[in-house]
């Protein structure tokens, strides 16, 4: 089994899709601590979320995270879900361009 990677500033991000039955999960979160996936305060997009245990999480990697607390929950669309993962834009970010993205998105 994979360690455990500490997160912390975690958003469990819900990507609606109208082509899909089954909403997609994600996490975004910084590093707690340095490891071998990323430095200490660098932003992570995780992939699919798998499985929950309280505040561990495995992906679709087979990753393990471990969470310092509960994670927001952000909605977004494909396109935005798109858009933050390309530019590694936070939530934050994401809701201060949201005013500029065109509705059709």
């Amino acid at each position: 089994m994979k360690p455990r990677v500490k997160l912390t500033n975690a958003t469990l991000i819900s990507i609606k899709s109208d082509s899909e039955d089954k909403v997609k999960q994600a996490l975004y979160a910084t590093f707690a601590e340095d490891s071998k996936n990323g430095k200490k305060g660098e932003a992570l997009f995780t992939t699919k979320v798998m499985e929950v245990i309280g505040l561990e999480y495995r992906t679709f990697g087979a990753d393990f995270y471990t969470l310092d607390a509960e994670p927001k929950d952000f909605e977004v669309n494909v396109f935005e879900f798109n858009l933050m993962h390309e530019c590694m834009y936070s939530p934050d970010d994401l809701l201060e361009l949201r005013d500029m993205l065109p509705a059709s998105c």
